[in-house]
């Protein structure tokens, strides 16, 4: 579903990224960890261009996503297309404050897909069911809680239909006694088999739902492999380092 090969990123003399090579399978939930600093977030925004490569290839589905081959005019058709396909749910939420919840989730698929609302409505009401805040419909963002308001921006994501979800540290910035809520949304879509990259401080996330967790440091992969051979028992002493300083 999701092959990087070679990928590179540099702000100015700082490569960021330094020849990533990862394939994703259909379904697959794949967990990125390691310091802050490492990497993983402008893997993300690699991989629908919202930071566009500096060398390599980013393909979703078989299509070539940063393709070199176009002009500017006719790439950004290209990959406004190919976005519709992803959903990305970041770390702030990023919901228009002056439309309701029920707003927010029909504005993209109305807009940008020209879904009729009629039927998309029915879908979001769905979505909000999904993740637990059918009674929230006509609320503004400023009256939920911050948990309320990323499950929202969830739900607003699959409302573009995606075959893929990108989960940028999507509960860092909540309180504590939150971020349950939010991670019991995400643990649903992947039973449902949803293809998810998810860059996440939560290892018992990681360990319960990954399917293979990467650790990255300084733009390069370290290790990767199932959950319980990167938690119980990696090889690299920079992976049991790092382990050893979030989980103590």
């Amino acid at each position: 579903m999701i092959r990087l090969h070679n990928l590179r990123k540099s702000f100015g003399n700082n490569e960021v990224l330094k020849g990533i090579n990862l394939e994703v399978d259909p379904s697959e939930v794949l967990v990125l960890i390691g310091p802050s600093g490492s990497g993983k977030s402008t893997l993300l925004r690699c991989i629908n261009n919202l930071e566009s490569p500096t060398g390599g290839e980013v393909t979703v589905d078989g299509e070539w996503v940063n393709r070199t081959d176009l002009k500017p005019r006719a790439f950004q058709k290209h990959i406004n297309r190919v976005r519709t396909h992803m959903g990305m749910v970041f770390q702030h939420f990023n919901l228009f404050p002056h439309k309701t919840v029920l707003e927010n989730i029909l504005e993209a698929p109305t807009q940008v897909l020209h879904r009729n609302q009629e039927e998309i409505t029915a879908e979001a009401l769905e979505l909000l069911d999904k993740v637990g805040l059918a009674e929230k419909k006509d609320s503004y963002p400023v009256q939920l809680s911050g948990g309320q308001q990323q499950r929202v921006a969830i739900a607003r994501a699959l409302a573009m239909r995606p075959s893929v979800m990108l989960f940028d540290e999507v509960t860092s910035a909540l309180d504590p006694e939150l971020v349950g809520e939010v991670l019991l949304v995400m643990e649903s879509l992947a039973a449902e088999g949803m293809t998810m990259i998810v860059v996440t401080h939560e290892m018992g996330f990681a360990e319960r739902v990954a399917n293979r967790v990467v650790f990255m440091s300084e733009g390069q992969i370290v290790e990767e492999g199932v959950p319980k051979e990167i938690f119980s028992n990696p090889r690299e002493e920079r992976t049991k380092q790092f382990l050893a300083d979030v989980l103590k």
